[in-house]
């Protein structure tokens, strides 16, 4: 099933990414991101709307965010705790075109 909604606004110079993902739109959610074409240096990303359902769609967004970061300065704002976590786990934080800017603490659930 498709998504209705697009997954990313431009906006004041910052793209917003919002919903949640689950492994069911993985691929529309990279294909997406893939055609947002020339991006700016720095770029900003506000993930403040933006959520994670389960273990593909963490990949998915890690896989994808690196991406648009690959040759630029990318700042990541309000990044779900599981995505953060994750981008550290592959190293792309240490690399230092990767900053982190007030992750989200998200509760677990249950």
């Amino acid at each position: 099933m498709a998504r209705s909604e697009p997954w990313s606004l431009w906006q004041s110079g910052t793209l917003f990414i919002r919903g949640e993902l689950d492994g069911a739109h993985s691929e529309g959610f990279r294909a997406e991101l893939a055609a947002l074409g020339t991006l700016p240096d720095p770029l900003v990303v506000d993930l403040s709307g933006f959520d994670i359902a389960d273990g593909l769609a963490a990949v998915a967004a890690v896989n994808a965010l690196r991406a648009l970061a690959q040759g630029r300065r990318t700042v990541l704002r309000a990044a779900p705790q599981i995505l953060a976590h994750n981008l550290y786990r592959v190293g792309d934080l240490a690399q230092g075109s990767v900053r982190l800017e007030a992750t989200r603490e998200d509760e677990p659930y249950g």
